[in-house]
C-alpha cells in the first residue's frame, strides 16, 4: 500500500510570499527613465545564459567577420556600447553580422547583439545604424529579458508553490527553457510594445552620445514603413509598437538626444554610408552564352559585398515610461 506525499495548503502559500516577497525585494531602476522593475536573476547568470543562447543562435547562422560592412558594425558598436552608464561597460559586449535576408536585429542578456544584412538597406548610414545597435544595447542595459524571465518564472513557482526546486542547476536549465532555446533555437525572446519603446528612448541617448546623429532615429523607421508598404511594422515585427508610434516618441524626446549630441566630442552627423550587400548577380539562362565584350555587370550587381569567410513579443498595449522631468540620467 502506497501513500500520496500531501503537501498542506499552508505550505505552497509560505512559498508563494517568499517568492513574491523576492520579486518585491529586488527592484531596481532602469538608468535614464527611472522605472521600477524587479529582476531576480543576477548579472553572471544573464550573462551566462545569453552565452549559452548566442553561441546555439549563431551555430545556425553565417557570421560576417570580415569586409567594410562588418568593420562599420563592429566600429559603431562599440561606440555605442561604451556610452552605457559604467556598470554596463563592464558586460562581455559581443555584436555579430549576420549574413541573412532577414530584415532583423535581436539583444540577448549579458550584452550579446546580432544584426542582420538584410535590415542594412533600411538603415542606409552609420547614424541608422547606430539607433539600431542603441535599440538592442538599450534591451540589455534595461535588462528586459531578465524582466520578462522574472515575471514569468514568479508566476510558473507560484503556481507550482510546493513543488519547487532552487537549485543553481535547475534554476538555469528553467531560464534557459524561458528563453525559448535549447537545442534548436527558433526564437529570440520577445518583449513588450513597453519594452520596445523605453529601447527606442535610450537607444537614441547611447547613439547621441557616441555622436551620431539623433534625428535618423527616427528616419530609419520612416524609411522602414515605405518598405512595409504601411504603418503596421514588417511581419518579423508585427508585435511590436506601430512605427507611426515610434516616430511620434522619438521626435518628442529629440531635446533630449540633442543635449547629449551636442555635448558629445566626436560628432560625426549620419557617418558613413553603410557597405550594403548587392543582391548576387544570377546566373545567365540555360544556353546563353557568356559575355565575351568584357563588359562589367551594372552597377549594384557586383555581388555580394559580404564574402563567404566575412565578419519577439508579446502585445501589452503598455506605454513606455518617460524618465522624470530634469532628470540626469547615468
Amino acid at each position: 500500500m502506497t501513500t500520496k506525499n500531501k503537501r498542506h495548503p499552508l505550505v505552497a502559500a509560505g512559498v508563494l510570499g517568499v517568492v513574491l516577497a523576492l520579486g518585491f525585494s529586488a527592484c531596481m531602476k532602469v538608468p535614464y527613465t527611472g522605472r521600477k522593475q524587479a529582476v531576480l536573476l543576477s548579472f553572471d547568470q544573464e550573462v551566462q545564459l545569453g552565452s549559452d543562447a548566442y553561441a546555439e543562435i549563431l551555430k545556425e547562422e553565417k557570421a560576417v567577420t570580415t569586409g567594410k560592412l562588418a568593420d562599420q558594425v563592429s566600429r559603431i558598436a562599440r561606440a555605442v556600447s561604451r556610452t552605457t552608464p559604467k556598470l554596463y561597460r563592464a558586460l562581455p559586449w559581443e555584436f555579430t553580422l549576420i549574413d541573412s535576408p532577414s530584415v532583423n536585429a535581436f539583444a540577448l542578456p549579458g550584452g550579446k547583439v546580432a544584426v542582420y544584412t538584410g535590415i542594412t538597406p533600411v538603415l542606409a548610414n552609420e547614424a541608422g545604424l547606430a539607433s539600431v545597435l542603441g535599440h538592442e544595447v538599450g534591451h540589455v542595459v534595461a535588462r528586459h529579458s531578465g524582466e520578462r524571465m522574472t515575471g514569468t518564472l514568479l508566476l510558473q513557482l507560484g503556481l507550482a508553490a510546493a513543488d519547487i526546486g532552487l537549485s543553481n542547476s535547475e534554476l538555469h536549465d528553467q531560464l534557459m527553457g524561458l528563453l525559448g532555446l535549447g537545442a534548436t533555437v527558433g526564437v529570440v525572446l520577445p518583449f513588450s510594445r513597453a519594452n520596445e519603446l523605453e529601447s527606442d528612448y535610450l537607444g537614441g541617448i547611447f547613439m547621441a552620445k557616441a555622436g551620431l546623429d539623433p534625428k535618423e532615429s527616427w528616419e530609419v523607421w520612416e524609411r522602414m514603413t515605405v518598405l512595409s508598404g504601411g504603418d503596421n511594422p514588417l511581419p518579423l515585427l508585427s508585435t511590436h509598437p506601430s512605427n507611426s508610434k515610434r516616430i511620434e516618441r522619438l521626435k518628442e524626446e529629440l531635446p533630449t538626444f540633442e543635449k547629449y549630441y551636442k555635448a558629445s566630442k566626436n560628432q560625426q552627423g549620419r557617418g558613413a554610408a553603410l557597405a550594403i550587400p548587392a543582391a548576387p548577380v544570377p546566373p545567365p539562362a540555360s544556353g546563353s552564352p557568356p559575355a565575351s565584350d568584357g563588359s562589367k555587370p551594372p552597377k549594384g550587381e557586383q555581388g555580394n559585398l559580404v564574402d563567404d569567410a566575412a565578419p519577439g513579443s508579446t502585445d501589452s498595449g503598455e506605454q513606455a515610461p518617460r524618465a522624470p522631468k530634469g532628470q540626469k540620467g547615468e
